[in-house]
């Protein structure tokens, strides 16, 4: 199960605002802002800006919009960021995963 899971809305497309009650800090790497180092699943390397807003706000910038176009995110789509356990190289700390609305037919 991945540390944090997010539809995509339309303010996510410049950068990913995760709103939710955290009991810990999710990226303890970055626990009070900084940079991520993330694999998406083709391989590509990003370095994510982090900044804790508040107890229930994380913003992710940096490289954001880069990955977003790279990997053709769209509103509806779901983000998945969970830990490096061995699912790409050790010089990334976290994953990536772009999970893939379903469209209906009226959608299209």
């Amino acid at each position: 199960m991945a540390i944090v899971s997010k539809m995509i809305v339309e303010g996510d497309m410049k950068q990913l605002t995760i709103t939710k009650n955290f009991d810990g800090e999710p990226f303890p790497s970055a626990a009070h802002g900084g940079k991520m180092r993330v694999r998406d699943e083709p391989g590509a390397l990003w370095t994510f800006k982090y900044k804790v807003k508040s107890t229930n706000e994380r913003v992710l910038s940096g490289h954001w919009m880069q990955f977003v176009q790279n990997n053709s995110v769209r509103v509806g789509d779901t983000v998945a960021i969970d830990k490096n356990d061995g699912w790409s190289s050790e010089a990334a700390e976290y994953k990536v995963e772009v999970i893939r609305r379903v469209q209906n037919r009226s959608d299209q």
